[in-house]
């Protein structure tokens, strides 16, 4: 199997086709994707250190890509200098899609397996088709399917269709086809779509998540990447055959070249399996974030900075350490600015206990009346409340 986020090297060998049935067990859905974009720990460093570099890469492709699209909008797909030309930008940016097996021109739709954003044009490059974009939807079914008959009995180019109607890791298993396409045209093409990327730039083509920006981003910021596109030979529906049969036919021979199964998942399932593991990812930052906001308060409410809160904190510990008197605990609130602090000091003996008096005399340093009037204000505070205790003794 190649793996698009592994560093195997691309196969271009004939090998023996080995027919694979259909899994006995059903596994978890969610494995049919891909669900972290770097797996590899070695991988990421070596992706932040390559980014000094690839952003200015991606930023010079852009503007490569730009002229590349308008270039593919002026000239018709069906010219050969609009191929050449496309082969050289696609180069240029950094996909190199590579030909296997030969186009039947009698075929007049192509029917892939579906691993990145860059499939169709991929496919395109290499022969020239339209694409429709309404694919697994059911309420556009009919007007798809009297269209697309339309443009492949009157049209040059074939129809591409990616069955699966999302796109997956192809690591796992093929996703159960959708039997629209396969209502269009009796004869079909299967393609199979391999994406190789070297192991010291192993990342993945998509994830369960990702968007389309984004796998973009990672096509044009990495030196290069392969798509290996395999026309398979084309398959004739037969007359009793429904189309559902034909789909599991078609997916079966992708299947056989890729050496994956056919899942019993259809589009639909993966289409919620992704929305779930987006929503639980959503909430997952949504409960860090709150994490960290209610962190963020509590640091901030530990470290008092009003003098208002200061008397207050004071008193408090005053009713924890009657022994201390209140002008000491007030001061060394004044360096701490955090009640827990002080009664840290308290318990380790760092605070005296009988300081709280002052002579009463008036210095004529101006800068020390304040500390004069804290201090009698707090033994004032301080007497007032030991008479009151002993009146409740008594």
């Amino acid at each position: 199997m190649n793996n698009p986020a592994a560093g195997d090297a691309p196969s271009h060998s004939n090998k023996l086709k080995t027919t694979f049935s259909p899994p006995q067990r059903q596994f978890p859905i969610e494995e049919l994707f891909f669900t972290r974009r770097i797996s590899s720990i070695l991988t990421r460093y070596f992706i932040c250190l390559y980014f000094v570099i690839g952003v200015p890469v991606f930023l010079v492709r852009c503007f490569i890509g730009a002229h590349a699209f308008l270039i593919a909008c002026l000239l018709r797909k069906t010219t050969a200098i609009r191929s050449v030309v496309m082969r050289i930008m696609c180069l240029v940016l950094g996909i190199v899609v590579v030909k296997r097996g030969t186009r039947e021109e009698s075929a007049r739709v192509l029917a892939a397996n579906h691993v990145s954003v860059l499939d169709h044009m991929a496919i395109d490059l290499m022969s020239p088709c339209f694409f429709a974009l309404r694919l697994g939807y059911p309420d556009h079914r009919s007007l798809v399917l009297r269209q697309a008959k339309e443009l492949v009995e009157a049209g040059p180019m074939p129809l591409l269709a990616f069955p699966e109607g999302v796109i997956t890791s192809g690591q796992k298993a093929l996703i159960k086809f959708n039997p629209w396409a396969f209502e269009v045209a009796d004869r079909v093409q299967p393609v199979a779509v391999r994406v190789w990327r070297p192991a010291l730039w192993a990342v993945a083509p998509a994830h369960i998540a990702s968007t389309w920006w984004s796998d973009v981003f990672f096509f044009f910021a990495l030196p290069f990447t392969v798509i290996n596109i395999t026309f398979l030979p084309s398959l004739q529906k037969n007359q009793e055959e429904t189309s559902e049969d034909f789909a599991q036919r078609v997916s079966k021979e992708i299947g056989d070249e890729l050496q994956l199964a056919v899942c019993q998942y259809d589009t639909h399932d993966a289409a919620e399996a992704a929305k779930r593991w987006r929503d639980a990812r959503e909430v997952r930052r949504a409960a860090a974030v709150a994490a960290s906001s209610a962190s963020t308060r509590e640091r901030a409410a530990a470290r008092i900075s009003d003098p208002k809160g200061l008397d207050d904190a004071a008193m408090r510990i005053k009713q924890s350490f009657p022994a201390y008197h209140v002008a000491v605990i007030r001061r060394d609130l004044d360096k701490t600015r955090s009640q827990g602090v002080t009664v840290a000091n308290i318990k380790a003996g760092k605070l005296p206990k009988d300081e709280g008096h002052s002579s009463g005399k008036v210095s004529m340093d101006a800068s020390s009346w304040k500390k004069v009037y804290d201090d009698r204000k707090w033994n004032m505070i301080e007497t007032n409340r030991a008479k009151y205790l002993n009146r409740l003794i008594s």
